[in-house]
């Protein structure tokens, strides 16, 4: 989801068109970077509670 022109005047102004693009690829990598780690914590944390359960059972 991209906003529109009228909602960043200022960041439109400060960078150019290349900048804004570059930043915009960066951001979207970080982003999906992040996602990827929570993914993995959730991950193991579930194997771990299904491996204890299946252990105590």
């Amino acid at each position: 989801m991209t906003a529109s022109n009228e909602e960043r005047p200022v960041w439109d102004a400060a960078f150019s068109e290349e900048a804004r693009s570059e930043q915009l690829s960066e951001d979207s990598s970080a982003w999906r970077a992040v996602t990827g780690l929570l993914l993995l914590i959730i991950s193991v944390g579930l194997t771990m509670a299904l491996f204890t359960a299946w252990i105590c059972s």
